[in-house]
């Protein structure tokens, strides 16, 4: 019974599957399909998939298609894939909406489409169905050609002339070609002969649709666009009581005069010609001082008189002017023609401007500089003048100022540490006691202050040491030193794009070098001279910024710094002491660079005494002299530029 249900509902299906394909074949296809999707539903939902028909309550804000479609087949036992490319993500309320209503409507809100297989349903993007294109006839030309009369008859109808061409040429062996391009090619052609030769049918037919024949040596018709012949053709209009004419003549080119302005198509056409005709039309006046010479091709469209001179003279030697109302006509170089113009400059100065002026363009220019006025004084032809004051005026831009700050740091650390006691005999004068005790200890002790001591331990029974020569003495030291010392230098510096920014500060220290001269005879006479040699310290900066077009500044950079030393050797000049960066870096506006850093850390042990006893713990201060010593010098150089406009 089960079986017989499912072949009607089968037939049935079938049936109002064919009746809707009539129906909708004229219809949009997306329609169509979504009506055949609506009765597979129908029909799954009464036998392979009953959960169509179950109702569903959704409410989803943001989720995708395919999760939803697979809740949906997890919730009510049905067989559903789902194209992983479709992108499509929902926000809708369902409450109490059947399964396939919900299915269909997300078929028709989505431009989905859907495969079935038994009871699995495939979803995916509807793609529309190509339609066939619809086959092309193409038109039978009406074209008879007799071989043996050699005559020919045509009727045409706003046919194409290559289709023309080719057919002729078939049908009679005649070679007969199109000149002129696709243009001419595609041209639509119409006309009626009966009986007549080749020629004279090619003839007629060039003529009543606008083209020319020629026939070559070789026996070849060719057709092309026609030429108009050498004629003049008035037109006159009237507008508000004001007479336009324009004339047209065309030798080896087009020349039309309308509104007071010009239309150039002209090839080799005699550059006097050409004034003549336009000047007559418009009724200028003009007075030409020297023969024109030369032919011009040109193709203008709607110039003035002076704009079509200046077209007409670009590079040759003739200019014009205008003066009440009248154009003189002559050579570049003549009397009259050349003028004067005061050229100042808004932005740059006017030192070096020259040497960027390419040398082609300052030809039969004469050009003189005023500083005090940062100005060119030019004086030539006018055209030649124009050209150059353009070229100025693109030039003549702001430069920008860079503003450069360097801050130098610099910090010097040292310590050093002496102890000891040490003991001489000198076969000289000794010294009186004399030092320094606090804060510190640094004594010279003579032999009477030695002895003195020695006599004191003696009074006192704690040890008889005996007494010290005349000429002995010592030295005592327990002496420790701290130096810390920080230098920053922030000097600034400013200068406009490309040029140098120089800056020192520094100090001198001189010394004296004494010369003897000694002069011979019975009595030599010895002279003493003093001569003041100097010894500098400076800190030197070099910078020149270039500015790029995106803010960009590159920077090359020279700096040297440096100190003066303690000298080596006794009554020497004292030392120096550098340290010198060169380099070349690029930086973005504003931004702060490390041009350099030095570090230097220098540590020094000594000491000297009694051999054993100054290895023996507090006995070894009384047998030995220790120094210690420790230097650290950090140098670092930090750069900003900031473009100032």
């Amino acid at each position: 019974m089960n079986n017989i249900r499912l072949i009607v509902a089968c037939l049935l299906f079938f049936g109002v599957l064919s009746a809707g394909q009539v129906y909708a074949q004229d219809t949009d296809p997306f329609l169509q399909r979504l009506e055949d999707i609506k009765i597979h539903l129908d029909f799954l939902s009464d036998s392979l998939a009953p959960g169509l028909n179950e109702s569903a309550n959704f409410s989803v804000a943001g989720l995708s298609l395919q999760i939803f479609l697979r809740t949906l087949a997890e919730s009510h036992d049905l067989n559903i894939q789902v194209d992983p490319s479709i992108n499509v993500t929902l926000a809708n309320n369902f409450t109490s909406v059947r399964v396939k209503e919900i299915i269909y409507f997300l078929c028709q809100e989505y431009q989905l489409d859907i495969r079935f297989i038994n009871s699995i349903m495939s979803f995916n993007k509807y793609i529309a169905p190509k339609i066939p294109l619809p086959k092309q006839t193409v038109k039978k030309l009406k074209i008879q050609y007799d071989p043996s009369l050699r005559r020919v008859s045509f009727d045409l109808l706003n046919d194409s002339l290559r289709a023309v061409v080719k057919e002729i040429t078939r049908i009679s062996d005649r070679n007969v070609v199109v000149s002129g391009g696709a243009e001419v090619e595609n041209r639509l052609v119409t006309g009626y002969i009966r009986d007549l030769t080749l020629e004279s049918a090619l003839d007629k037919l060039a003529y009543t649709n606008g083209l020319r024949l020629i026939k070559t040596k070789d026996d070849v018709f060719i057709l092309e666009a026609n030429q108009p012949a050498i004629s003049a053709v008035n037109f006159n209009s009237s507008s508000n009581n004001n007479a336009l004419s324009a004339q047209r003549i065309s030798a080896q080119g087009d020349i039309l005069v309308k509104d007071s302005l010009i239309t150039l198509d002209v090839v080799n056409f005699p550059i006097l010609e050409v004034i003549n005709q336009v000047s007559t039309q418009l009724g200028v006046d003009y007075i030409m001082f020297s023969e024109i010479t030369g032919n011009t091709t040109a193709k203008v469209k709607r110039a003035r008189y002076s704009e079509m001179l200046s077209f007409l003279f670009q590079g040759t030697n003739y200019t014009f002017k205008k003066r009440e109302g009248v154009y003189l006509i002559g050579q570049r170089n003549q009397e009259g023609f050349r003028v004067s113009e005061l050229i100042k400059l808004d932005f740059r100065t006017i030192e070096g401007v020259e040497k960027e002026i390419p040398s082609d363009m300052i030809k039969e220019v004469e050009i003189k500089i005023l500083k005090e006025l940062n100005s060119f004084i030019l004086t030539g032809n006018k055209q030649k003048i124009d050209e150059l004051v353009s070229f100025i005026k693109l030039i003549d831009q702001p430069i920008p100022n860079i503003l450069i700050e360097v801050i130098v740091a610099e910090a010097q650390k040292s310590f050093s540490l002496q102890t000891g006691i040490k003991a001489f005999i000198s076969s000289d004068s000794v010294p009186n006691t004399s030092g320094q005790i606090f804060p510190g200890l640094d004594l010279t002790l003579s032999s009477k202050s030695v002895n003195s001591i020695l006599e004191k331990l003696d009074t006192k029974g704690i040890v008889n040491l005996g007494r010290v020569s005349p000429n002995f003495y010592t030295t005592l030291q327990a002496l420790e030193t701290n130096n810390n010392i920080q230098i920053r230098s922030t000097p600034k510096l400013s200068t406009m794009n490309g040029s140098k920014a120089n800056l020192t500060i520094g100090e001198s220290q001189y010394y004296v070098e004494q010369t003897q001269n000694i002069t011979g005879g019975v009595t030599p006479i010895t002279s003493t001279t003093q001569r003041f040699n100097k010894v500098e310290a400076n800190l030197a900066i070099t910078i020149s910024p270039v500015v790029s077009g995106n803010e960009h500044i590159t920077l090359d950079i020279l700096a040297e710094f440096s100190n003066f030393s303690a000298p080596t050797v006794q009554n020497a000049p004292p030392g120096n002491k550098t340290r010198k960066f060169e380099s070349k870096i690029r930086v973005k506006n504003e931004e702060v660079i490390i041009l350099g850093g030095l570090e230097q850390l220098s540590k020094t042990e000594g000491g000297s005494g009694v051999p054993l006893l100054s290895r023996i713990p507090v006995l070894k201060w009384f047998f030995s002299s220790k120094t210690k010593k420790k230097e650290d010098n950090r140098l670092i150089v930090f750069i900003k530029p900031t473009l100032v406009y």
